[in-house]
């Protein structure tokens, strides 16, 4: 198996996808190239290079075959074109870096054929940006521990493109509720409590575009879908070179598995946008009785989505946090200091005994 980098045509040094610009750049030269360019550029020269090669596997400068074996517990070790040095990988390990020269490198089997993806969403926000939404984040949280956000704490910042299966399809239906209107009253001897109950009934068809669902074991599911909503109307046809500085993981949740995940998140979101039709002040309660959906016009793609994970250790514990790499929303947990919590639970039980004594003493006045 390969392993494939994107080469300067300027200086040689390999070249990494900039978020800011959506072009590839050069940091040794600062040279930089749209991908249309580049797409262009590396057509020409390979076609060039291809008829000269001699080489079985067809190496050329932009994609340099590297020995691999694989290990007991399933990671592969591959070779560094740029170095020589040994990049161990996992399985569904798509793109990485080199820990030994820092030199990005694609392994093209991992996105090709059944796992080349239909569709990419390129990274809009860089590491820098995730560092600062990690900082938002943290911040006016009163229970959190100072040393907490320390920048000394933070272990690594790693750009990640994550695989996802994008569910479309036309659903249409019949859902119905069970309401109810309680009205109130008395006299001067009983309360009454009057009861009338209703079936509300709504029928609709809802477009679904992209519902995705992530088809990696390794990222956490609740995770993926906290940091949502993606804009793909920004996403492009597939590129390799769009993995370049970045790692990039392949599949190991199939179409077939995921699609239940897919149908019940349509059918919930489905559910909602009906029931936003029933106006709510005409029941006092509206309980979902049962519904029938149908999806037709279904299509299902592979998508490559960028997230940045921030990883924090705090007394021996590593703490994860997810960022949407197009949008900046991010999510995670945080820890709480016990301290704080039961000087601010002792503040609060203090007062509320404070008012409790006064309110005792006024009634003790006025009796």
């Amino acid at each position: 198996m390969s392993v494939k980098e994107y080469k300067c045509p300027c200086c040689g040094g390999n070249l990494v996808f900039n978020s800011d610009t959506q072009k590839l750049h050069c940091p040794s030269c600062d040279n930089e190239m749209d991908m249309e360019t580049y797409r262009e550029y590396a057509k020409v020269v390979e076609s060039t290079e291809q008829k000269e090669d001699t080489y079985d596997w067809g190496a050329t400068d932009f994609g340099r075959s590297g020995e691999w074996v694989v290990k007991e517990d399933g990671s592969r070790v591959y070779k560094c074109p740029s170095c020589g040095g040994e990049i161990e990988a996992q399985e569904t390990t798509a793109a990485t870096k080199c820990p030994y020269c820092d030199s990005p490198v694609i392994l093209p089997e991992q996105v090709s054929g059944g796992f080349k993806p239909d569709l990419i969403v390129p990274f809009q926000l860089d590491a820098k940006a995730a560092k600062e939404a990690y900082k938002g984040f943290c911040k006016k949280k009163s229970l959190l521990p100072r040393s907490f956000q320390s920048d000394q704490k933070i272990k690594e910042i790693t750009g990640i493109y994550v695989p996802f299966w994008l569910f479309s399809c036309q659903a249409e239906g019949t859902i119905n509720y069970n309401g109810q209107r309680i009205r109130k009253w008395k006299d001067q001897q009983y309360e009454y409590i009057q009861t009338d109950y209703y079936l509300v009934s709504r029928e609709g068809c809802v477009n679904f575009d992209y519902v995705p669902v992530d088809g990696s074991v390794e990222m956490d599911d609740a995770y993926m879908e906290s940091i949502e909503p993606y804009d793909m109307s920004k996403a492009v046809p597939f590129d390799e070179a769009y993995l370049s500085g970045y790692e990039a993981i392949k599949y190991d949740v199939s179409k077939d598995e995921s699609r239940g995940r897919a149908q019940e998140r349509i059918k919930t979101s489905f559910q909602d946008i009906l029931k936003q039709s029933v106006d709510k002040k005409e029941y006092d309660i509206l309980m979902l009785k049962n519904s029938q959906i149908g999806c037709t016009n279904g299509a299902v793609h592979y998508a490559l989505l960028p997230v940045w994970v921030v990883k924090v250790e705090y007394k021996d514990k590593m703490y994860r946090f997810a960022m949407n790499g197009q949008t900046g929303k991010l999510v995670g947990e945080l820890p709480i200091d016990s301290g704080l919590f039961w000087k601010n639970a002792l503040g609060f039980f203090a007062g509320s005994s404070i008012v409790v004594y006064l309110l005792i003493m006024l009634v003790r006045l006025f009796l």
